[in-house]
C-alpha cells in the first residue's frame, strides 16, 4: 500500500451538462439527432423506442455556456481567411465523428479576427493546434483554473 502524501490529487469538477445517469437508454437529441446508447453518445440511427432529450452539447449551445474560445488574428488570417475556415470546419467534422459532443457553437468573423466558441475545451485545443501546425504563427493556450474552459489565441502577421 502506498501512503505517499506528496502527490497531487486532482479535484473532481462536476460538469452539470454531462451526467450519464440523466439519460434513459436509448435516447435521441431532438435538436441534433445524436443518440445516447450503451452509455455513450454516437452518431447512429435512433431506435424507434428512443426517448427524446436535449444532449449536453446542444444544451451548452442554447445556454451559451462554452467550454472554449479560439481567437485567430493577424494579417495572414485576413489574406487566407477562407482557407483557414475550411481547415477549421474539416477539423470540427473529424472531432465530431470521434466525440459527438465536441462541436463548434459559433463562428464570428470580422476583418482581421475570427472568434470560434466551442462546446468543450478539447475541440478548442484541437482547432488551435491544427491552425498552428498548418500555418505556424504564435499559439497561446490558457486554461481557466478550476473550470473546464480553454482560451486559445493564434496570431500570425
Amino acid at each position: 500500500m502506498n501512503n505517499r502524501k506528496d502527490r497531487m490529487i486532482e479535484e473532481y469538477i462536476h460538469d452539470p451538462y454531462f451526467s450519464k445517469e440523466k439519460y434513459e437508454e436509448p435516447s435521441v437529441c431532438e435538436i441534433c439527432g445524436v443518440v445516447f446508447h450503451d452509455g455513450v453518445f454516437k452518431w447512429e440511427e435512433a431506435p424507434k423506442n428512443a426517448k427524446k432529450m436535449v444532449c449536453p452539447a446542444c444544451r451548452r449551445i442554447q445556454d451559451k455556456y462554452y467550454g472554449g474560445v479560439v481567437e485567430l488574428s493577424g494579417a495572414f488570417l485576413k489574406a487566407h481567411k477562407e482557407e483557414i475556415l475550411n481547415l477549421i470546419k474539416n477539423e470540427e467534422e473529424k472531432e465530431k465523428n470521434l466525440r459527438p459532443l465536441e462541436r463548434i457553437a459559433t463562428i464570428e468573423e470580422n476583418d482581421d479576427k475570427i472568434t470560434i466558441k466551442t462546446t468543450y475545451e478539447h475541440i478548442a485545443r484541437r482547432l488551435g493546434e491544427a491552425v498552428h501546425k498548418a500555418y505556424k504563427g504564435s499559439l497561446e493556450l490558457n486554461y481557466q483554473s478550476g473550470a473546464h474552459f480553454l482560451r486559445v489565441k493564434w496570431h500570425r502577421d
